[in-house]
């Protein structure tokens, strides 16, 4: 039984993560009820069929609420003392709402982190436009576990001064590099400013392309995914929780195959390009799509077109992917500028080296067994 341990509980929370369907229709009361219903669900499963169940109570409760906030600020780079100290309220409560009591805690947080993230983003921006002074002595601590949250938005500013100006100073240090080992004039000849200018400027691209993930992907559904999760990962560091998609992800890590298009995708330059196009894939059979088309929209069927600006390779591949038979459109800017829809239909991609294989060599009398593990 112990050594099922792992498997058993992720197995039930991901039936949990089946039991109910978290999208909005319209209206702010069911939303809230269909969350409840997915919250107690799995908290009845943690708790009664869990191997080694913790209880629930307020000191979970605490526990949980210290790990969500730093799930969503890890570097307590967002959030003021402040901001924390109008959600504490709720530290207490969270054992509640696992046992059904109506949502509150993220439904209050959730503006703050809209609120906070909209700040860092113009506050990052404002900040790189300007160069730095290396020659000022500063200082900066990097174990963000061990620091406490800034008092006011005056100490959250310095400190995101301070780790823009460190993350520059890196760049910095590597280019003056590059520029010392340099055989090419146009590489020696760049001044101090230049290469200051040059590694401002690959900061705010790094700050820019992480930023646009955020706001494209960690939506409210997404943060209350997070929120599932610090519960289950509270309860053991190996109990997950999947909704839908992630957990169709990993079915398909699993078995070998999956139901998409035919083709690999890769990032670059901020967009989800097309790497390689499989042979006898969806893709490849349409003619339509080639290596290096860019694809800006993906739309479910007849459903409406969502933009992927910002996203990750991965967040785009969960789009893209789906169940054999059903259809999707690729708005796809191709290599000589046209846009153009493309429609699709999924069918089956075998993933053939992800499989184990095994063979049995003979050698006179004896025999080899060989098992390739991918």
């Amino acid at each position: 039984m112990k050594s099922t341990k792992g498997l058993l509980v992720l197995a039930v929370v991901l039936f949990g993560g089946l039991f109910v369907a978290f999208t909005s229709n319209g209206s702010h009361a069911p939303f809230i009820t269909q969350k409840q219903k997915l919250l107690a669900a799995i908290g009845q499963v943690i708790e009664e069929q869990h191997y080694s169940p913790k209880a629930i109570n307020d000191e979970f409760s605490k526990k949980v609420f210290k790990k969500y906030l730093e799930e969503l600020d890890a570097e307590k780079s967002l959030f003021t003392q402040s901001d924390i100290n109008s959600i504490k309220k709720y530290e207490t409560l969270l054992d509640d709402e696992i046992h059904g009591a109506e949502i509150k805690f993220v439904p209050a947080l959730s503006p703050i982190y809209e609120k906070r993230t909209a700040e860092v983003i113009a506050l990052y921006k404002d900040i790189l436009s300007h160069p730095f002074d290396f020659t000022t002595k500063e200082s900066i601590s990097i174990e963000t576990d061990k620091m406490s949250f800034p008092a006011n938005e005056a100490e959250r500013n310095d400190r995101w001064r301070k780790k823009l100006k460190y993350m520059t100073l890196e760049n910095y240090a590597d280019l003056v590099e590059q520029r010392e080992k340099s055989t090419t004039d146009s590489i020696k000849t760049r001044t101090d400013a230049q290469l200051e200018k040059q590694s401002r400027d690959r900061v705010l691209k790094t700050m820019n392309r992480y930023y646009d993930r955020i706001k494209a992907t960690l939506n409210e559904d997404e943060r209350f995914n997070m929120y599932i999760n610090t519960i289950t990962n509270m309860m053991d560091p190996h109990s997950d929780y999947f909704p839908p998609v992630e957990k169709r992800a990993f079915d398909e890590q699993l078995k070998g195959s999956f139901f998409g298009i035919g083709a690999q995708l890769k990032e670059e330059d901020g967009l989800i390009k097309i790497a390689t196009v499989l042979t006898a894939g969806p893709a490849w059979k349409s003619g339509e799509v080639m290596a290096n088309d860019a694809i800006l929209k993906v739309a479910q069927g007849k459903g409406e077109p969502v933009d992927i600006s910002g996203y990750a390779t991965e967040d785009a591949v969960k789009l893209i992917r789906g169940d054999k038979g059903t259809e999707v459109r690729l708005t796809m800017k191709k290599q000589d500028g046209t846009i153009k829809v493309i429609t699709l239909i999924r069918d089956e991609i075998v993933q053939d080296e992800s499989f184990v294989r095994s063979v049995v060599i003979k050698n006179g009398d004896d025999k080899i067994g060989y098992i390739m593990l991918p």
